[in-house]
């Protein structure tokens, strides 16, 4: 009856603290507090935490080790690539191509307005 009886302690006044760490994805979880109701505990594990009802199933925050960075998060600043080159030219012939095309359909126009003028004089 001793080991139900450390089982049975009263619960956390204003329930626990679960630490913000890092997830699986390298996102950073911030702390939260367990104060909702029956659910006073941080439960999970190192990489998913969660708030519980019973203290034997929470979690010895203290074992683990995400609360920093992760290395392979820190990507650092992105290599230029020669596909980044060849967008550019690509878009600097997306725009020649629409100039033209403007340009064509300005010149038709004056045509058509000279044109009429003409037409109208004679």
């Amino acid at each position: 009856s001793g080991g139900d009886a450390d089982d049975e302690d009263d619960p956390p006044v204003g329930g626990t603290r679960c630490q913000g760490y890092y997830d699986v994805m390298g996102q950073w979880d911030p702390p939260f507090n367990c104060n909702a109701g029956v659910f006073l505990y941080c439960c999970g594990t190192c990489f998913y935490r969660f708030c519980c009802q019973f203290r034997q199933q929470r979690l010895d925050q203290s074992i683990c080790s995400n609360y920093d960075t992760p290395i392979w998060a820190n990507t650092g600043k992105p290599v230029a690539t020669i596909t980044e080159g060849q967008g550019d030219q690509e878009r600097d012939r997306t725009h020649l191509i629409v100039y033209i095309i403007c340009g064509v359909v300005a010149i038709m126009v004056l045509v058509g307005i000279f044109t009429k003028l003409g037409l109208e004089k004679s």
